[in-house]
C-alpha cells in the first residue's frame, strides 16, 4: 500500500509542482489505532488531524479493503498533500476545500494513470457515515468538482493538451479559497 501511496503522491506533487518536506507514507498509521481515536461511525479510510498550538499532527490510515482502490488512495493522499501544502504556506483550509480537492485529484490521478477520469462521478455513492452537515458538504464538493472536471475534460481532451491542463490545475490549486468556491458555485 505504501508504494501506491508514494506513486499517487509523486503524481500529485508533479501535477501541482509542489515541493513538500513531508511524505504521506511517513504518516501512515494502523487502521486499528485510527479507529480507537474516531467516532464509531467514521470513514473506512481517512486522515486524522490534530492541531496542537503551532504544530499540526497528521495520521493517514487506509483500510485494507481500499488497498486496491486507486480512487480511495488518490482521495486520501490528496487530503494529506493538500493539508500539508496549505499548512506550510500558512493558509487555512476548510473541510469543504479538502473534499473538493480530493474529488478533483481523483480525476487527475485517473487521467494520468490512463483510467476513465470521469468514471467516479457517475458511479458515486455516499458511505453510511455521511449524514447531516457532512453529507451536505460532501454533496457540494462532489457537485462542484464534477462540474469543474467535466469542463476540464472538454477543454483539454487529448494528451497534446497536457501542458495547458497542468497550467490550469496549478493555477486552481494555488487560488484563494474564495475564488475557487465562487468560480465553482456559479
Amino acid at each position: 500500500m505504501a508504494r501506491r501511496i508514494d506513486a499517487t503522491e509523486d503524481l500529485l506533487r508533479a501535477v501541482y509542482d509542489l515541493d513538500l518536506p513531508v511524505r504521506a507514507r511517513d504518516h501512515l498509521m494502523p487502521v486499528e489505532a485510527a479507529r480507537r481515536m474516531l467516532p464509531s461511525v467514521s470513514p473506512r479510510s481517512g486522515l486524522l488531524v490534530l492541531e496542537e498550538g503551532e504544530e499540526l499532527l497528521l495520521g493517514l490510515y487506509l483500510d485494507p479493503r481500499d488497498a486496491a482502490d486507486p480512487d480511495a488512495i488518490a482521495e486520501e493522499t490528496s487530503h494529506f498533500v493538500c493539508l500539508a501544502w496549505h499548512a506550510l504556506e500558512g493558509r487555512r483550509v476548510s473541510r469543504l476545500l479538502l473534499e473538493l480537492q480530493g474529488e478533483i485529484d481523483r480525476f487527475v490521478a485517473a487521467r494520468f494513470q490512463g483510467r476513465d477520469p470521469l468514471g467516479h462521478f457517475s458511479g458515486f455513492r455516499f458511505d453510511r457515515f455521511v449524514r447531516g452537515a457532512t453529507r451536505t458538504r460532501y454533496e457540494a464538493a462532489h457537485r462542484m468538482a464534477e462540474r469543474y472536471c467535466r469542463e476540464l475534460a472538454g477543454r483539454f481532451p487529448s494528451r497534446r493538451d497536457t501542458p495547458a491542463l497542468l497550467g490550469e490545475l496549478r493555477r486552481f490549486y494555488r487560488a484563494p479559497a474564495e475564488r475557487k468556491l465562487s468560480a465553482l458555485s456559479s
